[in-house]
């Protein structure tokens, strides 16, 4: 599952990256802050960063291609071992660590909302259709799996699937670079590996907030100039 999540990235930045340069008119990069809402037990924070390309500069424009991967900060948590070594103490309680990393590329649409005086505008970007894949890692720490057992553990684990988003966002108009506000919600993935117990972690669902900048190309404009 691990090379397969590999290869799907490796392929989505290349094919993101081979749009946006040929085609691109409109490249939009922001970063922020993201928060998990699907796991209760933890609360995985992130550093998001979101890149997206839109073929048209216009605003009502529908179409885009949107990549997304989160830095997710590691939680702490705990788990019990057991032993049924006389000599040793019959429980213990370990601290834990799960790390985590969310990847996602969809292609969604632009709905306009609102357009003031200055040009500042509402909009939503809806993805109805989006593949994302997660890895979790986890570490005992001081964990003596020879003298002890720690009953159901977590366990190293990928998942993968469709996943839909909406983004709430505030575009502030600055002429050729425009700067925006952007609050982005995503579904957790489709589907995991299975396991014969339930984990105490479930796939991530990230609310990401974010600020970033639009920058413009016009390649036949610049064709036209030569």
């Amino acid at each position: 599952m691990k090379n397969k999540n590999t290869f799907l990235i490796t392929f989505s930045f290349l094919l993101f990256f081979s749009f946006s340069l040929s085609a691109q008119s409109s490249l939009s990069v922001s970063s922020g802050i993201s928060k998990d809402l699907n796991n209760g037990s933890y609360s995985f924070y992130g550093i998001p960063v979101s890149v997206q390309w839109k073929p048209s500069k216009k605003e009502k424009a529908a179409l885009f291609l949107e990549m997304n991967y989160d830095f997710v900060f590691p939680v702490k948590g705990s788990g019990n071992a057991y032993t049924l070594n006389p000599a040793m103490p019959q429980e213990v309680t370990l601290p834990e660590n799960i790390g985590t990393s969310l990847f996602t590329l969809g292609l969604g649409f632009r709905v306009h909302l609102y357009t003031n005086k200055k040009n500042n505008s509402f909009y939503l970007n809806l993805i109805p259709l989006g593949i994302s894949a997660q890895h979790f890692n986890v570490k005992y720490k001081n964990y003596d799996d020879e003298n002890y057992e720690v009953m159901n553990p977590d366990v190293n684990s990928a998942a993968g699937g469709l996943v839909m988003s909406i983004a709430v966002v505030y575009n502030f108009n600055k002429g050729k670079q425009d700067q925006f506000v952007m609050l982005h919600v995503q579904t957790p993935t489709g589907f995991g590996e299975k396991n014969a117990y339930p984990l105490s972690y479930k796939s991530i669902a990230p609310m990401q907030l974010t600020f970033g900048f639009h920058f413009y190309y016009n390649k036949k404009k610049e064709n036209n100039e030569k």
